[in-house]
This record gives structure tokens, C-alpha cells and sequence, in this order.
């Protein structure tokens, strides 16, 4: 009866996420499968949620380490519990107390992979298809990715409506469907036109007039590297990285580098400050003559 209640519990929680936070379907699915592995927790140590206590929570940690999820995962997952604690709690359904226990675990931020300038230039140079209009589309893929620092997930779901070509900017609705303003050069304007003549209303469509899958562009970036000669398995959000860590490196404003990233948190966007504090060490310790 308390499991039945509770997975009730969850999918008004998840409702409510959707109507009154106006989140997207990833991040719900996200909370989905955070709260199927708490669920899953709790029932293989017959547990009840009502009366859970902090050594539950440090042995729910302990049990997504043992699965081999990373720290900023299991963060994710403590939040996610945490978020739907405080909607029992606002429903009168558990004590107000139980929110005490929530201690989110210390995330291992990595310093972001980059690649250089070179590398870039080989990248948005590079033919991967024999066909001219694919190869285009590509370029016009991975010219946006290198210059706006779009998400992959943003680009897939870019609409011709979304693009201003006499002035080269375009409109992003990014996480929590929040807008932003992004700029791209004027050399990669003709293969962004090209694909404004495609099926549909997105600019990369399917002959179906559906957005392209983050998987298909994900593919489109790794034969792009790969092709390239790069010695390293090239992913989107590499791109990304590259493009914020750049940007500062020429003196930008981290506040004007978070609009233009879509970044909430501040603190999201100083990962990149890492990057280049690790670079400065790394020349400082070459040529140095004290390092």
C-alpha cells in the first residue's frame, strides 16, 4: 500500500515539475529514473520512505557507488529526492523534519577537455560526406557548435524561425525554455542558408520534416574529428568547452560568457577558469626557470 502511494506521490511530483517549473522532458525523465533507483533502494532494504534516516541516505549513496555513478551524478540524485521530499512536505504528506537529513555529496568537478585552434580549423574544414548538400549541412552543424556554443539538444531543436541571417544571430530556448541571443560569423551564413531550404520547420530536419536525433549529430561530430586526424574522441559538449574557454581567454566577461553559454548558476561557468589556470601552471612550470 505505501509503495503504490508513493509512486502516486512521485507522479503528481512529476507533474508539477512539468506545469508549475516548466521543465523540459529530459530533465523530467532525469527525476523519473533518480527517484526509480531511490524507489528501488528502498525496497530492497524494506525501507519506508516515511521514516527514512541519515544513514539511509549515506547507504542510498553507497549503493549508487557500488553502480559505478559518478559523483556528480549521485548529487543529481540526492537533489532530485530531496526536491521530492519537499513536495511530500508541502502536501502535508511526511514531516517537515526528514528535510534536515539532505546533504548533497561533494561533486569532483572535471576540468572540461578542449581542443585547439588548429584543431578547430581542421574540424570546420573537413569533407565526412561525398554528397554536397550533407556536406554542408555538416558544416553548418559544426560551424554553429564551434562559434555560438550551442548544446547539442539546442541545436537539434533550432527552427528557421529561430535564425536571423541578415544580422547573424539566433534565438535558443535553452533548459527551463529560458531565450537567449547567440551570434555567429558571417563565413558559416551560406551553409546556415542552405539549410533553410530544407523539409519542415527546423533547419536540420529529416526528409520528414522532424528534428535530426542529438544521436546523428553526435555521429556527424565524431567522424568529423576522427576524420580530422584528432587523436581524441571528439564529442559536441568538447566544442562547447572549447568555445567558453576561448572566449575567456580574450579578456571576456565570465557574466557575458554565462548569458552566452545559458548557464543559471554562475558557478557553472567558472569550470572554465580551471582550464586556463591549469594551462598558465602548465607553460609556468615548462619555462620557469624557479617552477
Amino acid at each position: 500500500m505505501e509503495h503504490t502511494q508513493l509512486h502516486e506521490m512521485a507522479e503528481k511530483f512529476l507533474i508539477f515539475l512539468s506545469v508549475e517549473k516548466n521543465l523540459s522532458q529530459n530533465t523530467l525523465q532525469a527525476y523519473r529514473q533518480d527517484m526509480k533507483n531511490f524507489f528501488r533502494f528502498l525496497t530492497i532494504n524494506h525501507i519506508s520512505y516515511r521514516y527514512i534516516k541519515a544513514k539511509n541516505l549515506l547507504d542510498f549513496m553507497i549503493f549508487l557507488k557500488r553502480k559505478n555513478f559518478a559523483s556528480a551524478t549521485i548529487a543529481r540524485n540526492i537533489s532530485s529526492i530531496r526536491g521530492l521530499y519537499r513536495y511530500l512536505v508541502s502536501k502535508g504528506d511526511i514531516s517537515s523534519s526528514i528535510l534536515n537529513l539532505f546533504e548533497s555529496p561533494k561533486i569532483e568537478r572535471k576540468i572540461p577537455s578542449i581542443i585547439g585552434k588548429q584543431d578547430v580549423d581542421r574540424i570546420i574544414s573537413t569533407k565526412i560526406s561525398k554528397r554536397d548538400k550533407v556536406n554542408k549541412r555538416n558544416l553548418a552543424i559544426l560551424g554553429l557548435l564551434v562559434t555560438t556554443g550551442l548544446r547539442i539538444s539546442e541545436l537539434a531543436g533550432l527552427k528557421k524561425t529561430d535564425i536571423n541571417l541578415r544580422e547573424n544571430w539566433i534565438r535558443v530556448t535553452g533548459k527551463g525554455k529560458k531565450e537567449r541571443i547567440v551570434f555567429f560569423p558571417q563565413e558559416i551564413t551560406p551553409f546556415v542558408e542552405h539549410c533553410m531550404n530544407g523539409p519542415g520547420q527546423f533547419i536540420f530536419g529529416t526528409k520528414t520534416g522532424k528534428p535530426m536525433s542529438r544521436q546523428n549529430i553526435w555521429k556527424i561530430v565524431h567522424k568529423a574529428g576522427k576524420t580530422a586526424g584528432l587523436q581524441i574522441n571528439l564529442k559536441p559538449h568538447m566544442l562547447r568547452h572549447t568555445f567558453a574557454t576561448r572566449l575567456l581567454e580574450a579578456g571576456m566577461d565570465i557574466r557575458v560568457i554565462q548569458e552566452l553559454l545559458g548557464h543559471k548558476s554562475i558557478s557553472t561557468t567558472k569550470i572554465y577558469t580551471q582550464v586556463t589556470t591549469t594551462q598558465l601552471k602548465t607553460v609556468h612550470k615548462k619555462f620557469h626557470p624557479r617552477a
